[in-house]
């Protein structure tokens, strides 16, 4: 199913954010926040089992995350570089809400 005006508007808000999280650091603790927003709208958008839900959770969710990282908070066992760090996610995320978003 496309995505409506609605939600392009709100997938495109979700991009728009990615420079901000790429200069603060990343700041695990912001990436968290944008990260499950970003499934808030993707899940609005498409439906909780659609492709395009599996597709962010396969590229970009929480499968990289390395067993045994210290940490108290889940989002605080995310390393900045790697391929499955911060950046290279914002990376594949920007690329596929991007593709999401029609444009």
């Amino acid at each position: 199913m496309p995505a409506t005006d609605a939600d392009r508007t709100r997938i495109e808000a979700q991009i728009a954010l990615i420079p901000r999280l790429r200069g603060t650091g990343p700041n695990p603790f912001e990436y968290d926040q944008w990260d499950a927003r970003t499934v808030e709208v993707l899940t609005a958008a498409f439906g909780a089992e659609s492709d395009e839900v599996a597709r962010y959770q396969r590229d970009v969710g929480e499968a990289g995350r390395v067993a045994g990282v210290r940490g108290n908070a889940a989002n605080m066992t995310l390393n900045i570089h790697g391929k499955w760090g911060i950046l290279e996610r914002l990376e594949r995320a920007e690329s596929l809400l991007r593709e999401l978003a029609g444009g």
